[in-house]
């Protein structure tokens, strides 16, 4: 059986709580910016330079860091998507914050659009439903916002 694995964040403003999406080329659905991890790279090393080669958006991963300096963040969860050829795809998942709120969005080559939005805007958007449920995690357990 065949592995891939991933690393994506689902980058949230503090200040106006709306998630930063693009719209994925071949799904042509609005998903968090994240992609594959590359040979030797840790996955938040993955996490954050997927994000910032498909937004231009500098990051910070949120979460607690164990316990040693080295250790790194620990994710929200690993997903495991399934592709219709029976590859099995481990997208290791991250909440972040911006860095640099001010920088213009880029969008990559892989995307068709790029954009920030309002939990509320996610109900008429073509979206996974693990979008909204993940969103709505966040918002509680992270901003500490009722959705």
């Amino acid at each position: 059986m065949n592995r891939h694995f991933c690393a994506s964040v689902f980058v949230i403003n503090p200040n106006d709580r709306k998630i930063l999406l693009v719209k994925h080329g071949i799904f042509n659905k609005w998903v968090q910016p994240g992609g594959h991890m590359e040979d030797n790279e840790a996955p938040e090393e993955a996490a954050m330079r997927e994000v910032y080669e498909e937004t231009g958006m500098k990051i910070k991963l949120l979460g607690e860091r164990f316990p040693r300096e080295d250790d790194m963040v620990r994710p929200l969860g690993i997903q495991c998507n399934r592709k219709e050829d029976g590859i099995k795809i481990f997208d290791i998942i991250y909440v972040g914050i911006p860095v640099n709120g001010d920088a213009n969005l880029i969008i990559s080559d892989e995307s068709k659009g790029i954009g920030w939005f309002s939990r509320k805007e996610l109900d008429n958007m073509d979206v996974f439903p693990d979008v909204k449920i993940t969103m709505d995690y966040i918002l509680k357990n992270y901003f500490n916002s009722k959705m």
